[in-house]
């Protein structure tokens, strides 16, 4: 008797410790750092500077302005460093939303990519 006793406690304490811990729960944890939509924004941003920096590798300095053009991004999107990186950490643990995250960024990229195409035929 005393053995289920402790066993009933103990798989008590585990579950509210799950139920705490929000391991049960359906909702995005990470939403109460940055929401999908604000996180794909940014990190779309975040994608299309990097890609920038890395075509112009003889540009002098350009990795020296590297946090001051993320502060931009951060101030754009009305977010701290901080609370992006906390939001990043999270949604990197969280498989389901950091796809749902990626697939729009990659969506937002080709769109991007396809009105950079199309202005280039007018030019030329």
């Amino acid at each position: 008797m005393k053995k289920t006793a402790s066993l009933t406690s103990i798989i008590i304490i585990l579950a509210l410790t799950f139920n705490a811990c929000n391991w049960f729960s359906s909702e995005n944890r990470c939403e109460k750092h940055l929401d999908r939509r604000t996180m794909a924004n940014v990190l779309t941003d975040v994608f299309l500077l990097e890609s920038q920096i890395s075509n112009q590798p003889g540009v002098a300095g350009i990795r020296d302005s590297v946090a001051n053009y993320y502060a931009g991004i951060f101030n754009k999107h009305g977010i701290t460093r901080v609370e992006f990186e906390k939001a990043f950490e999270c949604y990197l643990l969280d498989q389901d939303n950091m796809a749902w995250v990626m697939d729009e960024v990659l969506s937002a990229i080709s769109i991007q990519q396809s009105k950079l195409d199309e202005k280039r035929e007018e030019s030329e």
